[in-house]
């Protein structure tokens, strides 16, 4: 049986405790209740089946980390990651609690002292990760119901993006690298065409999802034959030109080349946006 001895108590409900020379948080109904130091807990049946792990965190950094986060924090995170692991049919990797709880501990206090939480990719992230924004969602709800107070959706966009990092093989960092480029992409087609884009249209959807094919394609080597690029080249010039601009923006960020293939098929799309334009010009 395993043996967990107390570190420090936090709250009824949170302790941080020792395993095997490794520091470990427990979050359990009434775990920490009459509780003291140096208590060993041996009943697995008061240990909730989820723990986080301090692995790789310093003497210093672990103290800092739990001096300023609000053990109500981080039992309602612990509820949030198995909602989430409950409702995908996965356990999400456990090395993204820590980042999950320091987030929304420092979210709230920022909604606390009245500082506005902007996120000028939420739209993207909404589009790229709808399954994982669903989630985010629900989130918000429980900490809304929890802590009795009001979030932004703009914070729904961030969760995503740690839910989305949490899931197997997959990255925060690309999430957010992914969201950051569809909104430069949008920018500069607004830009050149001259066209305020409305994001929850049609065509603007059907858009961003032919962006999310070829970034897909592009980062796993699947780009397809264009047989139309000569004649895409000719007749629609302009919109090869913004397709080409474009097509710099995504290899920067995907430190992969784009083929004139995914150019061409850009450009047609940038057509379709065009002729949309036009359409309101004349009306």
């Amino acid at each position: 049986m395993e043996k967990y001895t107390i570190k420090k108590i936090l709250s009824n409900n949170v302790v941080l405790v020792e395993r095997n020379k490794q520091n470990l948080i427990l979050v359990g109904k009434g775990i920490g209740f009459g509780k003291k130091k140096g208590y060993v807990i041996e009943n697995s049946e008061i240990i909730e089946e989820k723990f986080i792990s301090l692995k790789g965190l310093n003497e210093d950094e672990y103290e800092n980390f739990l001096e300023t986060v609000d053990p109500k924090i981080i039992e309602i995170s612990k509820n949030i990651i198995e909602m989430v692991e409950e409702e995908l049919g996965e356990e999400l990797n456990p090395n993204i609690y820590l980042g999950f709880i320091d987030h929304i501990n420092f979210a709230i206090k920022r909604l606390e002292e009245g500082i506005e939480i902007v996120n000028p990719f939420l739209f993207e992230t909404k589009i790229l990760y709808p399954v994982e924004y669903r989630l985010a969602e629900k989130a918000v709800e429980i900490l809304k119901k929890d802590l009795n107070i009001d979030i932004p959706k703009a914070e729904v966009g961030f969760l995503t993006l740690h839910i989305y990092g949490g899931r197997a093989n997959r990255s925060k960092k690309e999430a957010l690298e992914n969201s950051i480029l569809i909104n430069k992409v949008l920018e500069v087609v607004e830009k050149k065409i001259k066209i305020k884009i409305d994001k929850e249209s049609f065509i603007c959807r059907r858009f961003i999802m032919h962006l999310i094919g070829v970034i897909d394609r592009v980062l796993n080597d699947k780009c397809h034959r264009n047989n139309l690029v000569p004649k895409i080249k000719d007749e629609l010039r302009y919109e090869f030109s913004i397709a080409y601009d474009i097509s710099k923006i995504m290899e920067k960020i995907l430190k992969k080349s784009v083929p004139e293939s995914e150019i061409g098929y850009i450009a047609l799309h940038l057509h379709k946006i065009n002729n949309l334009r036009e359409e309101i010009i004349e009306n």
